[in-house]
Order: structure tokens, then C-alpha cells, then sequence
């Protein structure tokens, strides 16, 4: 695949002399082809390095290689038995869970830094069990990148790329999970733009751009595990590992989603939580959830004396009953207390999608439910 700037009148150009100092550069994307299976215990090096001889690479260029194929030289797998487990071990946090059918995605922090679902754990082109992620992608990368310089004689980029989604984005796309030898940031702050306006917070996730750039000319179904992408201006010209690229603890500002954070302010344990499903879900579901979450009490308080359901009216609207124990005074906040822990709970399972509008009713024993 190469990319060519098309014509352009030259009155259009910029104004800035920095902006038109260079014609803009022609990215090239070359695919690997003739690897073949990668087995647990080969040389990836060379095996990289023979490929790469008949595209002569120069310096500046940079591999970008399949994660998958770095697990399977290092024989990082799993049977599908022990997947879960292995998730489980692997991962750093839990930022939540959700159901598909009848299976549990978990989509969990893993030691490298980025959010991935099922700690990255895939099935996929990988015949003898499911592989696990590399702990440590910057290092696979750098020795990978060692053992490419000293066969080549020319000092390349490698970026380790793997399939991922990110948030508010629907599909998936490649990403770096590794990098040695490249600028996967690149900080543009200082400079201007086109009219010369000056950039004050630009940094450019140049990693994550070259790895989604080979995924073009490679990816599951092709059999080509890496390609070599060319003429990207500055992309080996700082080292910066991939671990830099992702935002964990206090400069992760979605440590948890909507639901989850909820759930944790309501004081629920890890293993309290209720899966929800990927699909959407029918508003009687959501609310039968949200009695669930609130009827749990916090850590160390004893269990609530109050009762909530939900009740369907003659008119078939929808409303919350609380039960207070008995009468007295003691009873009334705890029923208070349960009030508003539903009330909490129905809010998270509208924020994703409104729910119809739920009162909570608190009423002093069940003979005075209103129907």
C-alpha cells in the first residue's frame, strides 16, 4: 500500500515557511510474506530477517510484528480449559465484565498497562490452545529489534501490534503493545500548524498509527504476521516504549464504566457485581439488577431490615416498594437507607439507557402496598 499526496493548487499552500520547508513524505507498507507457522522455540529474529532481505530495508523503517507470533515462539499458551484462570492471574484489575450469550467477557487491565478484553487471551490462527499476551511487550520488542539489527546491519523500529477496540469507537484496529527503537510519541507541542497557529497540547500516538497502518496489508485471515511500514517522517528518530502510551492510575480518567463505578461507590465487592449484558437489556431486567445491587449492604453493616420490590400498578406503570420492618424509628432509616441506594442503582441503569421514570415508595408494612 502507498500513500501520495494529491496535487494542489499553489494558492493554496500555507503561509509558514516551516510548513512547506519539506514536500510531504510517501509512506510505503510493505507485507512479510513466506513466514509461515511460527512454532514455540524458533528464532523469530531470523526468521524475520530472512523475509525482510528481499525488501532491503533501510533505516527509518519500521517492523511491525503480530504479538501473536512473538507468544507462539515463547510457547505462551494455555488449554481452553485453563483460559479463564489465566485471565484471572494475568490481569492487573478488573474494569468490568459483560455477558454475550453465555459467555463472560472480561475486560481487565493487563501488566503492560492497556485495558484489552480478556486480557488479550485469543483463540484465533492459534491451532494448539489460546495464547497468551507477552507480560512485558517493550522487552520482546527490544530483543526482537537486537537480534533484526545485528542480522540486517541497518537500524530499524519495532512496533508489536495486536488487535484491540477502543472506547467510544465501534471495531477493533491494531495497536501497539511494544516498541523499541521508535517515537511512539510524538510531542508536537512547540510547533504551529498549517496557518501558523501554535500547538500547545499535540501528541501525536505515532505507535499506535504505524501498527494500524500495517494491519492494513496483514491481520488474521491473510497469513502475513508483519510488515514493514516506510517514510514516516521521525518515527525512529526518539526511543520511547509502548508502555508510555497508556493511561493508568491517576492519569486514567475511565478507571471504571458507568455501571461498575456505581456499583463500587455502593460499596460491592469484585466478586458482588452482576454481569450485564453486551446486548441491550429489557428495563425490567435493569431494574430487578438495580434491587439486587441496592439490597446488598455495605462491607461490615449488618443486612437490611427493609425490603424493596418492584411493583406493577393497575395502570401498568412501574414503581418501587420499600417495606419498613415495623414502625419505628430505627426501621424508617433503614428503609430510607435502602430508599436511596435503589434510587442510586436505577440512576447507573439509566445512564447508559434511560430507564422509564421508577418512584421508590416507602410504606410501613405490606398491608399498606399501594396497588
Amino acid at each position: 500500500m502507498t500513500t501520495t499526496p494529491s496535487p494542489s493548487d499553489p494558492a493554496d499552500a500555507p503561509s509558514v515557511a516551516s510548513a512547506t520547508s519539506a514536500p510531504p513524505p510517501q509512506v510505503t507498507v510493505l507485507p512479510l510474506t513466506g513466514l509461515g507457522e511460527v512454532r514455540e522455540g524458533a528464532d523469530l529474529a531470523a526468521l524475520l530477517a530472512g523475509a525482510l532481505a528481499p525488501l532491503a530495508p533501510r533505516e527509518g523503517d519500521v517492523l511491525c510484528v503480530s504479538t501473536k507470533i512473538v507468544s507462539k515462539a515463547l510457547g505462551l499458551r494455555v488449554s481452553s480449559e485453563e483460559r479463564d484462570a489465566a485471565i484471572e492471574r494475568i490481569a492487573v484489575r478488573t474494569v468490568a465484565r459483560r455477558l454475550h450469550t453465555r459467555v463472560v467477557t472480561s475486560v481487565v487491565q493487563i501488566p503492560s498497562g492497556p485495558v484489552m478484553a480478556a486480557a488479550g487471551v485469543d483463540g484465533s490462527n492459534a491451532p494448539d490452545g489460546p495464547l497468551l499476551l507477552p507480560e512485558d511487550p517493550d522487552a520482546c520488542a527490544r530483543e526482537l529489534r537486537e537480534g533484526l539489527v545485528a542480522r540486517l546491519g541497518v537500524s530499524i523500529g519495532v512496533v508489536l501490534t495486536d488487535t484491540s477496540s477502543r472506547i467510544w469507537r465501534v471495531g477493533v484496529s491494531d495497536i501497539a503493545l511494544g516498541a523499541a527503537g521508535v517515537t511512539s510519541l510524538e510531542d508536537l507541542r512547540g510547533g504551529v500548524d498549517a496557518d501558523g497557529r501554535p500547538l500547545s497540547v499535540t501528541v501525536r500516538n505515532l505507535a499506535d498509527e504505524l501498527a494500524a497502518a500495517a494491519d492494513l496489508v496483514k491481520g488474521k485471515a491473510s497469513g502475513i504476521p508483519a510488515a514493514l511500514v516506510r517514510g514516516v517522517p521521525g518515527a525512529t528518530g526518539v526511543d520511547v516504549p509502548a508502555r508510555e502510551l497508556s493511561r493508568t492510575g491517576a492519569d486514567d480518567w475511565f478507571r471504571r464504566p458507568s455501571l461498575e463505578s456505581v456499583w463500587a461507590a455502593l460499596g460491592l465487592a469484585p466478586e458482588q457485581e452482576p454481569i450485564a449484558r453486551m446486548s441491550p437489556e429489557p428495563a425490567e431486567e435493569r431494574i430487578a439488577r438495580a434491587l439486587e445491587v441496592a439490597a446488598l449492604p455495605r462491607p461490615g453493616a449488618p443486612p437490611f431490615l427493609s425490603r424493596a420490590a418492584a411493583v406493577r400498578d393497575r395502570s401498568g406503570s412501574t414503581h418501587i416498594v420499600v417495606e419498613r420492618a415495623d414502625a419505628s424509628a430505627a426501621a424508617l432509616a433503614d428503609a430510607a437507607t435502602l430508599a436511596e441506594r435503589v434510587r442510586t442503582a436505577l440512576g447507573a441503569e439509566s445512564l447508559g439507557e434511560e430507564l422509564p421514570q421508577v418512584p421508590v415508595l416507602i410504606v410501613p408494612d405490606p398491608e399498606e402496598n399501594p396497588r
